[in-house]
């Protein structure tokens, strides 16, 4: 069904989402990061701030949560109860690794489904001090369940032709 060739194009495909993902989520932390200090400095030091600096670090979080959501799903170290299934090898453990990708595929699916209204609804209004529509914020919840579907489907097929790698172990 899934030649070779396919199975190591996915699993390059894979490889490259990746690094983009983390470098994604590695600048935004950083942004984060810097933000909170430059705010801190310029509260505590000058009894000063920056105008929707806190606005910013909040939708800077809400936009590393989506998208490392999809990172972990990637990696195999989303959030799991593994006891039973660690005694399984082989094709029984394969198809509950399947079945367990198809489930988080089918909920953030679910997700991506719900969002949508909510989005249409609130999405025209703006924040309240950057003057950002809300749907630029909200829109993080589609992308990020897209990416965790995409994951769980590439993973599926990796599983089903037997070349996927054993997630770390969470301990």
């Amino acid at each position: 069904m899934f030649r070779e060739v396919d199975v190591q194009r996915l699993m390059a495909w894979e490889k490259r989402l990746d690094r983009i993902l983390e470098t994604l989520v590695t600048l935004m932390f950083f942004s984060i990061l810097s933000l909170t200090i430059l705010l801190v400095v310029m509260r505590y030091g000058f009894n000063s701030s920056i105008i929707g600096g806190n606005e910013a670090m909040g939708y800077l979080f809400i936009y590393t949560t989506a998208l490392g959501a999809a990172v972990s799903v990637g990696k195999g170290d989303h959030i799991r109860i593994s006891f039973l299934v660690d005694y399984l090898e082989g094709f029984p453990r394969r198809c509950i690794d399947i079945f367990g990708y198809l489930l988080i595929a089918f909920i953030n699916a679910v997700m991506i489904y719900y969002s949508l209204p909510w989005i249409r609804s609130a999405g025209y209004f703006e924040s309240p001090v950057m003057r950002i529509p809300n749907w630029m914020v909200q829109v993080s919840v589609p992308i990020g369940c897209a990416l965790v579907i995409i994951y769980c489907l590439n993973h599926v097929v990796l599983e089903w032709t037997g070349r996927h790698t054993e997630p770390k172990d969470a301990s």
